[in-house]
């Protein structure tokens, strides 16, 4: 199934079992297997091989560190189906479930950071003569926003913050990494098998969400590490609104992030991978 791709020659194996024979921890049998050995270094390129030949091996790839993902679960066929109707009577509010701090802050607490990123550009003042005082953050954020988008100048004062998140960039790279191989050739069905800490309250609605962004963007999952996910897409939003749509539905599965909307909106328009992170 690998010959004459980068993966030709490396280990093929079932997962190993962390647990002895008889222990309650022992995981029921898996029909996953795993590549061995893969160079952190080369995880895209990598997924990407194994990516190209789905057609033959009827897997879908996804990198794993050893340590987080000792072992797989298995997954029935009744059950994917199962999901796999569920999911599309999924709600926009359920599939997006976002947190907003609706506490008011005082306007003299976001001056000093405008001042800093758009220096010049007097946004403080137009602030203050625009929003009320106090004010609510996802406002700021929305303002921010529509400024950004009347003003080109002011996106050019922000592309040098945005590149650290572009791309791959972002990326977290482990130490060691397997390739899965799961039983499965839906990039959103393949969720089932790894874990994400920011789903634990939900995991049906991310994986309508999975389908949704499959659909629209072309996103695919690449790799799960417990707390973070990275996806590649084939197409980008238009800058603006969709954009800015595309950016809180990300946040609502990725609190970790430190970025805000408009930031996120910002690096979405301008990359063909995504990385979503929450953790404890």
């Amino acid at each position: 199934m690998l010959r004459g791709t980068a993966l030709e020659g490396m280990p093929v194996r079932p997962p190993r079992n962390p647990h002895p024979a008889g222990s309650p921890f022992t995981p029921p049998d898996s029909d996953v297997l795993v590549i061995e050995h893969v160079d952190p270094a080369r995880v895209l390129e990598l997924w990407r091989a194994a990516r190209d030949v789905l057609p033959s091996t009827s897997r879908w790839p996804i990198a794993v560190a050893p340590e987080w993902n000792a072992w797989f679960r298995q997954v029935p066929d009744d059950e994917l189906t199962a999901l796999q109707s569920s999911i599309a009577g999924i709600d926009d509010a359920r599939m997006f479930p976002r947190f907003v701090f609706d506490v008011p802050r005082a306007q003299e607490d976001w001056h000093g950071g405008w001042e800093n990123v758009f220096r010049g550009a007097g946004l403080s003042a137009r602030m203050a003569a625009e929003l009320s005082d106090p004010v609510l953050d996802h406002e700021v954020d929305r303002w921010i926003h529509d400024r950004l988008m009347a003003d080109p100048s002011l996106v050019a004062m922000v592309e040098g913050r945005l590149q650290p998140h572009v791309g791959t960039r972002a990326w977290f790279q482990p130490d060691s990494v397997e390739l899965a191989l799961l039983p499965t050739t839906s990039p959103w069905l393949a969720f089932e098998w790894v874990s994400y800490f920011g789903v634990d309250s939900d995991a049906p609605a991310f994986v309508a969400a999975l389908e949704r962004w499959h659909r629209t963007w072309g996103a695919e999952l690449v790799a799960s590490w417990g707390t973070m996910l990275q996806l590649t897409v084939t197409r980008r939003p238009q800058q603006g609104e969709e954009a800015w749509d595309l950016a809180g539905q990300l946040l609502a599965w990725a609190g970790s992030l430190q970025l805000s909307q408009w930031e996120l909106a910002l690096i979405v328009a301008r990359s063909d991978t995504w990385f979503l992170h929450d953790r404890p």
